[in-house]
C-alpha cells in the first residue's frame, strides 16, 4: 500500500518496522475479539516480549535496541495497522523508557534495575498521574495521591489513579504524589506493582482503544523508601514540574501514531473494497466511480501530509535541544494534524463503505471508534491550540534587527 514516501531511511529502521509488522499480524488475528470483550491484546504482548520490541527505545549500552523516537514512530505506525488499541497501549511503554533512556531523570539505580527487567522479562512500565478529581496533572492540581512520612527514610502510599494504561500487566509505574510532610513538595515516585497493597479496578469501558487496559490503579498503604522517589520539587517555586532533561515529544508522537496507523488501516481497507465491491448492475466495481475515486484521494492526501509533518516533526526533536527551534509548538502540530487527520480519514472511508462500514464483521467500524480517542489525549486540542498561539501573539511584531 502506499506511504513510504521519504521512511525509512535506515536499515535499523527497516528492522524495527519488520518486527512491528509481525507483532500487527498477530494482533489483527485476537482484535475484534478484545475490541469487543474490553479485554487485553495478551497474544500480541507475548509476541513483544520474545522478539526484543519492548526494550527497542533503550539504549545499546544497556541491553536496548537503541532505538530513537523517529524510529518508534514508523514501529508504531506500523504495528497501529494491525490494531490500535495494542499500538497505543505498547506506546506509553515505550514512551516512558524511551525518554528516560535520554533523560536520566531517575536515579541511576532505579533506571538500571528498571531498564534490566524489560530487557531480560519484557517487564512493562507506564507514567500514571490522572486522577478522578485532579484530571490531567497539566492542568495545574495537586494529586490527592499521597505519601506520608513513616520513620526516618520511610514514606507510605494511598490514593487512586485513573487512565491507568496497561494496567493488567504493568510491572512498574511511576505516579505524581503529593509528598504529605508540610513542605507542600509533590514528587514522581516509582513503584513495583506486583506487591501486597496494589489493585487494578477494571473501570474501562469506552467507545474507542477499548482494549489498552485502562483501568483504575489504587494504593492502599504502600511502603516506599527514599530510594523510590525519582524527583522532588514544589510548584510555588517551580510551577508543575520541574525542566526535565530528554525529549518532551514522545508522549504527543507515538499517540500521534496510534491514531494515523489506523487510519492507513482505514485507507487500505476501503482501497480494497473499492477495488473489490461491483454491485448488481454496476459494469465495474465502485472504484471506477468519479466520486468514490475522489474521496479515496482525499484520505490519501490528507494521509501523506500528515505523516510528513509526524516524522520530519520526530527527526527535529531527536536533534540536541541547543538545536531545536519552536520543539513545542511543532510537537503541538503534528499530534493535533495526526489526530483531525486520523478522523478525517476514517470519516471520509465510511462515506465510501456506506452500510457495510457499521457491521461488526469489517474493522472500519472499530477504526472509526477508535480514532476518536485521540481527540481526549494530551496535548488536548484547546491547549496545543493556545501553545501555538502563543508563538505568534505573545511576541514582538517588530523586532529589532
Amino acid at each position: 500500500m502506499p506511504s513510504k514516501v521519504m521512511w525509512p531511511k535506515t536499515e535499523a529502521q527497516e528492522r524495527l518496522i519488520e518486527v512491528a509488522r509481525g507483532i500487527a499480524v498477530v494482533a489483527a488475528e485476537h482484535a475484534q475479539r478484545h475490541d469487543l470483550e474490553g479485554s487485553f491484546p495478551v497474544e500480541a504482548f507475548e509476541a513483544m516480549r520474545t522478539s526484543g520490541y519492548l526494550a527497542s527505545p533503550i539504549p545499546m549500552a544497556e541491553g536496548g535496541g537503541g532505538h530513537g523516537l523517529s524510529d518508534l514512530v514508523l514501529a508504531q505506525l506500523t504495528l497501529a495497522k494491525g490494531d490500535g488499541s495494542t499500538a497505543l497501549s505498547a506506546g506509553m511503554h515505550l514512551m516512558t523508557v524511551g525518554n528516560e533512556g535520554t533523560a536520566h531523570n531517575w536515579p541511576d539505580a532505579a533506571r538500571a534495575r528498571v531498564f534490566a527487567e524489560v530487557v531480560r522479562d519484557g517487564a512493562l512500565v507506564n507514567a500514571i498521574n490522572s486522577e478522578p478529581a485532579m484530571g490531567s496533572p497539566r492542568g495545574g492540581g495537586r494529586p490527592a495521591t499521597s505519601i506520608t512520612p513513616d520513620g526516618p527514610g520511610r514514606w507510605r502510599l494511598n490514593g487512586r489513579k485513573d487512565f491507568a494504561t496497561l494496567a493488567p500487566v504493568l510491572a512498574y509505574a511511576t505516579s505524581l504524589v503529593a509528598v504529605e510532610d508540610g513542605s507542600g513538595d509533590v514528587a514522581t515516585i516509582l513503584v513495583r506493582l506486583k506487591q501486597p497493597g496494589v489493585s487494578v479496578e477494571e473501570t474501562w469501558d469506552v467507545i474507542g482503544m477499548r482494549s489498552t487496559g485502562s483501568h483504575d490503579i489504587l494504593y492502599d498503604n504502600i511502603p516506599l523508601t527514599d530510594d523510590d522517589i525519582m524527583r522532588r520539587w514544589n510548584p510555588a517555586t517551580l510551577g508543575n514540574a520541574p525542566r526535565a532533561d530528554g525529549n518532551e515529544g514522545w508522549f504527543g508522537m507515538l499517540v500521534g501514531a496510534a491514531n494515523l496507523g489506523v487510519a492507513e488501516a482505514a485507507r487500505d481497507f476501503t482501497v480494497h473494497f473499492a477495488q473489490t465491491r461491483q454491485p448488481t448492475g454496476y459494469p465495474a466495481p465502485i472504484g471506477k466511480i468519479p466520486h468514490v475515486r475522489e474521496q479515496i484521494a482525499r484520505m490519501e492526501a490528507a494521509l501523506l501530509a500528515a505523516r510528513i509533518v509526524l516524522l520530519t516533526t520526530a527527526e527535529h526533536l531527536e536533534l540536541p535541544r541547543e538545536e531545536r527551534s519552536a520543539a513545542g509548538p511543532l510537537m503541538q502540530v503534528a499530534k493535533r494534524l495526526a489526530t483531525e487527520t486520523a478522523i478525517e480519514v476514517t470519516d471520509l472511508a465510511m462515506r465510501v463503505v456506506g452500510g457495510a462500514g457499521l457491521e461488526r464483521a469489517h474493522p472500519l467500524e472499530r477504526y472509526f471508534r477508535d480514532v476518536r480517542t485521540g481527540l481526549v489525549n494530551p496535548p488536548i486540542e484547546a491547549r496545543a491550540l493556545e501553545q501555538i498561539a502563543v508563538t505568534v501573539l505573545d511576541r514582538d511584531p517588530f523586532p529589532r534587527r
